[in-house]
C-alpha cells in the first residue's frame, strides 16, 4: 500500500517537473519571438523615419 502511494507521488512529481520545463521553454520562446518582432518593427520604423 505504501509503495502504491509512493509511486503515485513520484508520478505526480515527474509530471509536475515536465510541465514546469514545458512552461519555461514556452515563456522563453515567446519572449524571444517578441524581441525579434520588436527589433524588426523598430528597424522598419527607423527606415521609414529617415526616408
Amino acid at each position: 500500500m505504501v509503495s502504491i502511494q509512493y509511486n503515485q507521488h513520484l508520478h505526480n512529481a515527474i509530471i509536475g517537473i515536465v510541465m514546469l520545463v514545458i512552461a519555461i521553454l514556452f515563456i522563453l520562446y515567446m519572449g524571444d519571438s517578441m524581441v525579434d518582432s520588436t527589433r524588426e518593427f523598430r528597424n522598419s520604423y527607423m527606415q521609414y523615419l529617415f526616408k
